[in-house]
């Protein structure tokens, strides 16, 4: 369907359509029992999680679209309203960043579509939103390419209206049956030799000196924030500004999670010392989880995969949990662990306005250099192994200092 075909079609109907907008906490409050009547897939769209969310920084405001058909169920688009800063990068280096007010749509924070109309119908209402001055672009992350609702995004507007360039990322999920020894019978012979010999060797060179921690008590929440970070700050990811920071809203959503029986962290330590960690939320059936860290000192220990094979033995015993979300990307782990359900990309609507199309444009520009320079790149062995070494420099000084023997 052309962009014009589906907005024509959706202005034919909106004369039975009445939208309105919670914009404060108090507004959002008052929609909680309709909001309960939806059926809410991802956390990040739960309403606690949510209004944690923007309770926790004042420059980030509630955009909550409750949209009322005459003869069709409700639908509701769950968004907030932020300054968002994209960075304008070439390879590994950012180069300069772009910021503009955005309408950040929750992860399947559309509910209630059943069908490409209705789809049609909750971004014409975000269109709308753009076309008023509320926002500069609209933001959704992890849309399924493959979907009603990817299609409706991409009709919704013109081609220079929207960021080019997106590269598509898979999603990587993983069964959790009732065992872990059934776990391990879904791999090879020779994955399971490997794994256990790892495992029998950690604990055989640390002996007593190894100790694995669950976290999932509110009273553990200062403990528990104190050690990631510990780990987070020697690691890659804390280097790239994607693992754990003790941000305010971490902190409130870990707190949330710990009150709710939703977060669990797993914490490995060494002679005292925490080495590896990883954490996320359990929602309905699903484990999410966030990004993990490790001590670059003990990369040889394989002391991420330790603890991530001891997050899912745990998991295995919990009846409620039947999948762990590893989320997007290309890690290794997620290969050999998960399996690939879908291609997700980011999309990104541009208001028609000069400066807000000005910025998306040079978005753009750095976005389709990248991703073809990616394609390139991601056949080359020497350019995998450049990544590697620019990881170990995203780690902590003195974690490189100690690896290259200075």
């Amino acid at each position: 369907m052309q962009s014009g075909s589906a907005t024509q079609k959706v202005s034919n109907s909106l004369n039975a359509v009445t939208v309105s907008v919670a914009t404060s906490l108090t507004e959002v409050e008052a929609l909680r029992n309709v909001w309960s009547a939806f059926a809410v897939t991802d956390i990040d769209a739960e309403i606690d999680y949510f209004m944690t969310v923007v309770g926790s920084d004042h420059q980030i405001m509630p955009h909550v679209m409750h949209i009322r058909r005459l003869n069709a169920p409700d639908l509701m688009v769950i968004a907030r309203l932020q300054t968002v800063s994209m960075p304008l990068k070439l390879g590994y280096s950012v180069l300069g960043r772009i910021s503009l007010r955005a309408l950040v749509v929750s992860f399947d924070g559309i509910l209630g579509t059943r069908n490409r109309e209705d789809e049609d119908l909750a971004f014409y209402c975000l269109s709308q939103a753009l076309k008023k001055g509320t926002a500069d672009i609209v933001h959704m992350r992890n849309i399924d390419v493959g979907s009603d609702r990817y299609a409706a995004a991409v009709a919704s507007t013109s081609l220079l209206m929207r960021s080019c360039g997106q590269p598509a990322s898979h999603r990587w999920v993983a069964d959790i049956p009732a065992s872990y020894d059934e776990f391990l019978d879904n791999r090879s012979p020779k994955t399971r030799k490997k794994l256990r010999w790892h495992d029998r060797a950690l604990k055989k060179s640390f002996k007593n000196n190894l100790q694995l921690r669950r976290f999932s008590r509110p009273k553990e929440l200062s403990e528990l924030c104190r050690d990631m970070q510990k780990i987070a700050s020697s690691s890659y990811q804390g280097g790239l500004g994607v693992g754990f920071s003790g941000s305010p809203i971490e902190m409130a959503l870990i707190r949330l999670g710990l009150d709710k029986g939703w977060h669990r962290t797993w914490i490995l330590y060494l002679k005292d010392q925490p080495v590896a960690f990883w954490t996320g939320f359990a929602y309905r059936n699903t484990f999410y989880v966030n990004t993990p860290g490790f001590d670059p000192e003990f990369a040889k220990d394989s002391v991420g995969r330790f603890t991530m094979l001891r997050m899912i033995e745990d998991l295995c015993r919990e009846p409620e949990i039947t999948r762990l979300d590893f989320g997007q990307g290309e890690a290794e782990y997620k290969a050999a662990f998960g399996r690939n359900i879908r291609l997700e990309r980011e999309i990104l609507l541009t208001a028609a306005r000069p400066l807000p199309f000005f910025l998306m444009m040079t978005h753009s520009l750095f976005s389709v250099v990248n991703n073809q320079a990616r394609g390139l790149a991601s056949k080359s062995l020497w350019v995998r192994n450049l990544k590697t070494l620019w990881r170990r420099s995203k780690a902590s000084p003195e974690k490189s200092q100690s690896d290259s023997g200075t």
